[in-house]
Parts: C-alpha cells; sequence; structure tokens
C-alpha cells in the first residue's frame, strides 16, 4: 500500500494569512488615500494636489500588497498538488522526481524528531545526491520515512556512525606546541 505525504497544513495556513493580512493592509491604504476626508486634507498639496503619502496610499501600497498577496495565493494553490508518495518500487514526487529503493544508500534521520527533516542519499546517473525532506513542506512525514526505512533496508546515518566506531578529531596545532 502506498504512504502519502501531502502538501503542509502549517504552511497553507500561514499562506492564506498572509493573503488576508494584504487585503486588509491594501483595503486600509485604499481608504485613507481615497475616502478618509481628514488624511487627504492633511496631505494635499496648497494647490490641491496630492503629496507623495497621499499618492502611495490610493496606488503603490495597494498594489504592493496585492501584489504579494496574489503570489502567496498562488504557492497555496501550488502546495494543495504537491505531494510525495512511497509506493512498491519507489519515492516519488508530485513534482516529477522518482527515486528507486535500489538507489536510496542512506537516510539521515537524525534530526528528524527534534528539527522534522530527514534526508535521502541516492545515486543517479553515477553521481550521490540528497533529497531534503521537511515537515514545513510536507505532513505525514513520520509514516513516509517508516516506510522509506521499511522498503530500502537503508542503514540510518546513527547506526553507520555507530558501525564506523567513535570519531575523535585530530589533535588542535595550537594547544599540542
Amino acid at each position: 500500500m502506498a504512504v502519502v505525504a501531502p502538501g503542509s497544513r502549517h504552511t497553507r495556513n500561514t499562506n492564506l494569512m498572509i493573503v488576508i493580512a494584504c487585503v486588509i493592509f491594501a483595503g486600509w491604504f485604499l481608504y485613507d488615500g481615497w475616502f478618509n476626508e481628514s488624511f487627504k486634507q492633511k496631505h494635499l498639496r496648497d494647490d490641491g494636489t496630492p503629496d507623495a503619502t497621499l499618492e502611495s496610499n490610493r496606488l503603490w501600497v495597494p498594489l504592493g500588497c496585492a501584489a504579494v498577496a496574489v503570489f502567496f495565493l498562488y504557492s497555496t494553490i501550488r502546495l494543495k498538488r504537491r505531494s510525495i508518495t512511497a509506493d512498491e518500487q519507489a519515492v516519488a514526487s508530485s513534482e516529477g522526481l522518482r527515486i528507486a529503493y535500489s538507489s536510496i544508500q542512506r537516510i539521515d534521520k537524525r534530526l528528524f524528531d527534534k528539527e522534522g527533516h530527514f534526508t535521502l542519499f541516492y545515486t543517479a546517473d553515477g553521481v550521490e545526491k540528497k533529497w531534503k525532506l521537511t515537515d514545513r513542506m510536507y505532513d505525514q512525514l513520520g509514516l513516509l520515512l517508516d516506510e522509506i526505512v521499511r522498503r530500502t533496508g537503508a542503514v540510518p546515518a546513527e547506526q553507520a556512525e555507530s558501525a564506523a566506531g567513535p570519531q575523535t578529531p585530530p589533535p588542535d596545532k595550537a594547544t599540542s606546541e
């Protein structure tokens, strides 16, 4: 049975909060620039033309807020389509990356419990590559990690380090002289 890690709800919710904040700020600046009479009177020159503050409140700040809102809305839509699937043969992302279990060399999951990410080291075209997966981008990574470890039999980083023995740092030249 395939295990699927969908796009992160936390990131989606954060993006939507940014969109809402941008819409609120754009509305606030538009109100001040076009409808708030006391603000308009304060920022009109003697000849009746608006100063830079009034111009920016009418146009530039709302356009900037709208651009930021559109970017984060687009990111949220893309995030809904993003996922990682671990099936019987490989780990595959919705963005086209597919890694066969036989090409996975090791898994570094030392920081998974503490920081929420792990790294897959795999070979593609004779070159070792790595793919870092983080819970800020995907939900249900714990299930995905368990499935990958079960299917690959790859040695986790903790076991590889303990098998290699304790690593002693080289003596410091400054203290040995």
